[in-house]
């Protein structure tokens, strides 16, 4: 009988320490869960948006990614491709925490992804917000003498009024995802009216999280951690998102300004934005040459005779030879 014992305990003890052995190995050679970091940095295109919204939608079937960062640096871009991201966003934030680190700036569209996510960090001296939408003027509807239309608006796709019309729903729109996601944050939820919100209002990072548009004043280590937090996470590795993925990014790294004038150069004329609106969107004369034509009027002279010059009289350099940017 005592022997019977014996061998009941010794077994007991063996899988015991079998268990504890298997747990530990377990432990020691299976993968931690990651943190991965993706980084947004460009104009939001239908290039830039396609890239990001497959390693969103990788990352979100992923079992080892237990939290995301995104870091943005955008001035915004076309409206369709930021609505895009915004909901794959929303889509993986059910899943997973997600938090966003804005360096140095979010404008519109840039800030359009931001508020998709679970908390928002800021730099106190980051650019943030400039909520709304905008849009070439539109031009009469016309047809063009060598074609026929079975309708008044075939060839323009509608009047004045529809593009305006349309400018203001893009823009509701963006304006009410920001109202209802900012006013529901858990962390510092939004202090200002909608009204203000469409005011199209730029913030300073400090400002930001003052009226409830970001959520803490960090930077991407803060954004780690606090991606780590919602994911009640002790130990994990951090990774590049798109690396870890397998995910290449095609785009190329092409200066800001260039891809802006690229952007708008190649957009339809009724295309509607979510773009930082201190960016001129004409695609033939650029903010700069403007500036530099206004600083030279200072040091004009002013007609002694009160007659009128001609029209080329004094004439900005830059009207003279007109031609697109980026030609």
């Amino acid at each position: 009988m005592r022997s019977v014992t014996w061998e009941y305990l010794i077994g007991t003890l063996f899988l015991i320490v079998c268990l504890i052995g298997g747990l530990a190995l377990g432990r020691l050679f299976s993968p931690k869960p990651v943190i991965g970091v993706l980084r947004f940095e460009g104009v939001i295109d239908f290039n830039t948006a396609g890239y990001l919204i497959e390693v969103l939608d990788a990352a979100r079937q992923d079992e080892h990614v237990a939290g995301i960062v995104m870091e943005i640096l955008s001035p915004g871009g076309f409206a369709t491709s930021s609505e895009s991201i915004y909901y794959s966003m929303l889509q993986l934030r059910e899943s997973k925490p997600l938090v966003v680190y804005i360096d140095g700036l979010a404008a519109s569209g840039g800030y359009y992804m931001a508020v998709a996510s679970n908390r928002i960090y800021v730099p106190p001296s980051a650019r943030v917000g400039n909520v709304g939408a905008r849009t070439i003027q539109p031009t009469d509807p016309s047809l063009a003498p060598q074609e026929l239309s079975s309708g008044p608006f075939k060839l323009s796709g509608g009047s004045r009024f529809d593009f305006i019309q349309q400018l203001d729903l893009v823009a509701n729109a963006f304006i009410s995802s920001v109202v209802h996601q900012r006013s529901n944050a858990t962390e510092n939820p939004l202090k200002i009216s909608a009204e203000e919100v469409a005011e199209a209002r730029i913030y300073l990072g400090s400002q930001a999280v003052g009226v409830g548009l970001a959520d803490y004043e960090g930077g991407r280590s803060d954004a780690i951690l606090g991606a780590a937090e919602l994911a009640a996470l002790q130990q994990y590795d951090v990774v590049e998102l798109g690396e870890y993925l397998g995910i290449e990014n095609p785009a190329e790294s092409i200066p800001r300004e260039r891809a802006i004038r690229a952007m708008v150069a190649e957009a339809l004329p009724d295309t509607v934005y979510l773009l930082d609106s201190r960016i001129p969107l004409d695609s033939y004369v650029t903010r700069s040459m403007i500036d530099e034509h206004l600083l030279s009027l200072r040091s004009v002279d002013i007609n002694p005779t009160g007659h009128p010059r001609s029209a080329t009289d004094k004439a900005p350099a830059f009207l003279h030879n007109l031609a697109p940017v980026g030609n």
